[in-house]
């Protein structure tokens, strides 16, 4: 396992540089790039079909200097210049938790004045240069690839509340004896949470900018199994407890082609320390679980990699607004929900039942995608046949 970026450009380079970042955080945030560089992809495409198109908008060109925007930058700047300036003078300080060091008042103040100073000067400069008296806007035409950028820190940050109230949801316990540490850890995130309060806000910035909702979110279907597919090799290649239940069978002869960590894997160095010491091993993530389990964030990574090629492949052949996005629901909900019966995961007893949030959620989601194809079918041949 790699828990920071370190350990995997020394495997994959045979270097020994010691390099903190978490992989997990910098694969997550892979995975919302790439999503947003798919969803800017579809939006082209679908823009030369005519199926959607660039809106009338206003920019600003000139106007009074706005002196609390400036300071608002300064302080921005001056904050990132010091926290930067002090991983750079206490890298050693640095490298034994890069959490507790970057929400703590440790930092270079020197440097972090410097760049105050300088993001001071260019700032009003360029705001003299575009100084007027009276705000003036100037109209242009707002195409929706070019808000791709936009939509995926919409979603990444309205994910990442979901994500955080699904998971308390998920461990009240946890949470009722600790409120402020799940409210503010750096762990502890459900990825049905991100994905439905993500798409709520996905949906809520696209009304505002007049967006096709159906073209929508039908180029968000690819979109979000790529950025699914990324982010759970986030938990892969990490290690963060996602994994499934142990596995100490042989793989079975069928499966003799396969590598054997695709079968069962005690995620050595994992990231949440979790199993027995390695021996011979000395660091921060020395351990490894002393039964194999199922690699499930692999399985779900491969599927959604499968389904991503799927649905955008039929993009240019089905014809029928949202089908498209209800796939892709049903197709995560299937798999999702098969997959928690080799999966760790907390549960709820229901009527004697024994049954994880996730298989509630990915059943809803088969339901909810079934029940929009059909109702989406109905409404265009009505359509059709009107014509």
């Amino acid at each position: 396992m790699f828990p920071t970026l370190g350990h995997l450009i020394n495997y994959i380079f045979g270097t020994n540089i010691l390099f903190p970042m978490p992989t997990y955080g910098f694969v997550l945030v892979m995975a919302f790039l790439s999503g947003g560089l798919v969803l800017r992809q579809a939006f082209i495409q679908r823009e030369k079909w005519g199926q959607i198109s660039s809106q009338k908008a206003k920019r600003l060109v000139s106007g009074p200097i706005d002196y609390s925007e400036l300071l608002l930058g300064v302080v921005f700047n001056f904050i990132v210049g010091y926290k930067i300036g002090g991983i750079i003078t206490d890298y050693d300080l640095f490298t034994k938790g890069v959490d507790s060091y970057i929400f703590s008042t440790l930092g270079n103040i020197w440097i972090g004045l410097i760049v105050a100073i300088l993001t001071a000067v260019y700032s009003y400069y360029k705001a003299k240069q575009q100084y007027s008296p009276e705000k003036v806007f100037e109209e242009f035409d707002e195409y929706p690839h070019a808000l791709w950028l936009n939509i995926m820190v919409v979603a990444a940050f309205s994910g990442i509340i979901g994500a955080k109230i699904f998971d308390i949801l998920e461990n009240l316990d946890s949470f009722f004896k600790d409120p402020m540490d799940q409210l503010f850890s750096s762990g502890g995130f459900t990825f049905y949470g991100g994905l439905i309060m993500g798409i709520l806000g996905v949906l809520a910035y696209a009304k505002k900018k007049k967006i096709n909702v159906l073209v929508l979110m039908d180029a968000t279907a690819p979109a979000i199994l790529v950025a699914y597919a990324v982010g759970r090799m986030a938990c892969m290649l990490s290690g963060d407890g996602c994994w499934g239940i142990p596995n100490p069978d042989p793989k079975p002869e069928f499966l003799a082609f396969l590598p054997d960590w695709m079968w069962a894997y005690d995620f050595p160095h994992n990231v949440i320390k979790e199993g027995i010491p390695i021996p011979s091993c000395h660091g921060d993530y020395c351990y490894m679980l002393d039964v194999p389990v199922f690699p499930t964030p692999f399985y779900e990574s491969a599927f959604s990699a499968v389904f991503a090629t799927i649905i955008w492949n039929l993009q240019s052949k089905v014809k029928v607004g949202g089908i498209l996005f209800f796939l892709m629901l049903m197709m995560n909900g299937v798999t999702r929900f098969f997959i928690e019966k080799i999966r760790v995961n907390n549960t709820y007893d229901i009527l004697g039942h024994h049954i994880t949030q996730a298989e509630i959620i990915s059943s809803l989601l088969v339901l909810a995608g079934g029940i929009g194809i059909y109702f989406m079918t109905r409404i265009y041949q009505s359509n059709k046949s009107k014509d």
